[in-house]
């Protein structure tokens, strides 16, 4: 069976459970939710969405899959809820709510915007995935 690109893979998984995947594809499909969610409504869209409930895999999968710099931007944004991120989706969107994180929200989206630029993450993603 022909290697699958990262946006196939991703792709394919629709709304299918993410349990039965290996840790690798796990945090691929983690990062995958990040990239498109910040890319579409920046890290706010991300966390008031079902994305962000992937934060802590992708978090995790960063370092190996996209490097350090892009784990520190994710790490950075969590942060914002203080010590302990909020599983849920409807916590996250409450608390998004309550900060008036305007200019730290826009700082972050230019650092991830900046990665995305400087790096080539689908063939990186690739190799992840073809490992």
């Amino acid at each position: 069976m022909p290697h699958m690109g990262v946006w196939e893979f991703y792709e394919s998984l629709g709304e299918s459970p993410r349990k039965d995947l290996s840790p690798v594809q796990q945090g691929v499909a983690a990062i995958c939710d990040l990239r498109q969610e910040v890319n579409s409504g920046g890290f706010d869209g991300y966390f008031r969405n079902w994305g962000g409930d992937t934060a802590p895999v992708a978090l995790d999968a960063l370092p190996t899959a996209l490097g350090e710099e892009w784990a520190g931007v994710l790490r950075d944004a969590m942060e914002l809820f203080g010590p302990t991120y909020p599983a849920s989706q409807r916590e996250r969107e409450a608390l998004m709510d309550g900060l008036d994180r305007d200019a730290a929200l826009e700082a972050l989206d230019q650092r991830f915007f900046d990665l995305e630029g400087s790096t080539d993450a689908d063939a990186l993603l690739d190799a992840q995935l073809a490992s």
